[in-house]
């Protein structure tokens, strides 16, 4: 049985370094960057941003600078390989880009674009950047730090579609007014041209932008640190609050009341602090731009209540909205690292362990663990205080783990019916499957061997690779899943992935899809691979099944390797789960 178990592990560990690799290469990264990065402007209600490949040359020469050199910023040294100037506008004039109004957000460490962008949505200042109303146009460059990590540098090149084409147009010499130091080379431009040029994508716009946004149900509950630092005395405080103001709509504004409240108590968070141009230490934030500071962090899966007043010269305003913080949607414990006791059953192959910060002991920082033989144990950071830890093990097996302060707690795998008495019961609602970043999410997966087995519920991330072909990248097992329903996904004995509810993101990638019914069935094809099948398309038009091959039939086998593939998976679900970096931005 532990050979079998064994060898079943070696397996999964080797699948986990395949997958892991695959997001590190995968040649989409790029798009997905593009695409998520404009759907977070979407989300605030501002313009997409145009594709610009001036700025991607820049950005793209900049990140391989900090990747070939092991080094993060934003300006870069004459003389050191992989040089292209020394500011971002120097780069930029470099690559072809006239217009030196442009800006820029650095990001190191991360394992993919979505992870990139979301930890620097969490820092104010690079937030700004990307929230800008001015800027329309955005150039992406990815470097991975070496071959042996899965970690890659992003850099985010912003700048405005007309100043490029104003640069671009000869020197303004006639009679009025005119703006220099908007080009490089340097030339005049005529002032008049100019503001036209900033009003138009302005005005394109909301008069007010706040992020979160209103009913935001997955907002990170913590900030830690940026370059610059808006909090230099505080290394880890709560997700910034920010609210902007359209500069065509409002000249003044006057912040009287700007307060967080916990919704289920009503109560308030503090303390707090606002950070305004008058406030802010590194003198970046403008006088229509603000963000209020939690500084404490705020706490997982719970829903905030935002409320501001101000004075403008439209007369007095009250806003009001709403968001609630991400949850990780598998049991957590809370340790301060006093020795404490946590009991999992043997079936809890995933966990998360949160360390609330304290002043001496800001981060969990290194962590160490101890563990008997026939044990398998993995743990990957979720932020600087919350630990993932996946565990294989068997009864009264404990794993002790160490962290900086000699701070320590014990994992203790308990019988079923002893440790269930730790664990709040928190039963997931049913939800349907939507699609976000070119990946389709399943938050409900069920998978029954047979007529008289149980059902076994997980949760999966599936990313469109190409035409109607999906690869499971990310998944876990859930432990309080809601019982089946109407939108649930099942995943049959012969592996057929069946969706009753299809999101309507994906309707539009695939127009031919069977409208009355809004049901889909995706057929394993190897690999954790799953296609569309043909069934699932309109009769009328071939399906892209019928187009790429029509000789695969169902490949899945028997139903007794169908349960080998699932107890594979199953055995994975214990040491998988989602790397997140929280190094500095």
């Amino acid at each position: 049985m532990m050979t079998t178990l064994k060898h079943t592990l070696l397996l999964s560990l080797a699948l986990i370094v395949e997958m892991a690799q695959a997001s590190v290469f995968e040649p989409n990264d790029l798009e997905q960057a593009y695409a998520y990065l404009n759907q977070i402007r979407a989300k605030a209600g501002l313009t997409e941003f145009s594709r610009n490949s001036l700025l991607e040359m820049a950005a793209s020469n900049h990140a391989n600078y900090l990747a070939n050199n092991v080094m993060i910023g934003h300006y870069e040294n004459q003389g050191i390989f992989g040089f292209t100037g020394v500011y971002p506008k120097d780069r930029t004039m470099n690559a072809g880009y006239r217009s030196a109004l442009v800006s820029e957000n650095v990001s190191s460490g991360n394992v993919n674009s979505i992870d990139s962008i979301e930890k620097l949505m969490g820092a104010i200042y690079h937030r700004f950047g990307f929230l800008d109303l001015v800027h329309n146009e955005v150039g992406i460059g990815i470097a991975q730090i070496s071959l042996h990590s899965p970690n890659s540098v992003y850099t985010y090149n912003m700048g405005n579609t007309e100043y490029h084409v104003l640069c671009e147009e000869p020197a303004f010499s006639g009679v009025g007014h005119y703006y220099f130091n908007v080009c490089e080379p340097n030339i005049n431009i005529d002032a008049t041209a100019f503001e036209k040029a900033k009003e138009k994508a302005i005005g394109n716009n909301p008069n007010i932008v706040v992020w979160p946004v209103n009913n935001d149900d997955d907002v990170p509950p913590a900030f830690f640190e940026e370059i610059p630092d808006p909090l230099p005395d505080y290394a880890v405080s709560g997700n910034p609050i920010s609210i902007q103001f359209n500069p065509l709509v409002f000249t003044t504004v006057n912040i009287t009341r700007f307060e967080l409240y916990v919704e289920p108590d009503n109560s308030q968070v503090h303390p707090t602090r606002l950070l305004s141009q008058k406030t802010d230490p590194n003198r970046k934030i403008s006088n229509l731009q603000y963000a209020l500071f939690p500084l404490e962090r705020l706490e997982w899966n719970t829903d905030y209540r935002v409320e501001v007043e101000y004075i403008t010269n439209l007369g007095e305003e009250t806003l009001i909205w709403h968001f609630k913080t991400r949850d990780l949607e598998v049991p957590l414990f809370t340790v301060q690292g006093e020795n404490e006791e946590i009991l999992i059953s043997p079936d809890m192959f995933t966990f998360v362990v949160y360390v609330p910060p304290t002043v001496t002991f800001p981060k969990i920082g290194r962590i160490n663990y101890i563990f008997p033989s026939k044990t398998a144990v993995e743990t990957l950071f979720e932020d600087g205080n919350t630990l993932w830890i996946n565990l294989l093990g068997e009864i009264e097996q404990e794993i002790r783990f160490n962290f900086s302060g000699e701070r320590q707690f014990v994992v203790k795998i308990a019988d079923k019916s002893i440790s269930e008495e730790s664990v709040e019961e928190n039963i997931d609602i049913c939800e349907p499957a939507n699609f976000l970043a070119n990946v389709l999410y399943l938050p409900t997966l069920y998978y029954t061997h047979s007529p008289d087995t149980k059902a076994i519920a997980f949760w999966v991330n599936l990313e469109h690779i190409r035409e109607d072909l999906f690869q499971v990248t990310h998944f876990g097992f859930k432990k309080n899943a809601a019982e089946p329903c109407e939108t649930a996904a099942t995943l049959s004995p012969n592996l057929d992935l069946h969706i009753p509810l299809v999101p309507e993101e994906l309707t539009i990638l695939f127009p031919n899809l069977h409208d009355k019914s809004g049901e889909m069935v995706l057929q394993h094809k190897g690999y954790l691979q799953f296609q569309i099948t043909a069934d699932s398309f309109s009769p009328m038009t071939p399906s892209l099944a019928d187009k790429t091959d029509k000789s695969v039939q169902n490949q899945a086998g028997s139903n007794q390797y169908n349960l080998y593939l699932i107890l594979t998976l199953i055995s994975i679900l214990g040491i998988i789960t989602i790397v997140v970096y929280f190094g500095r931005t």
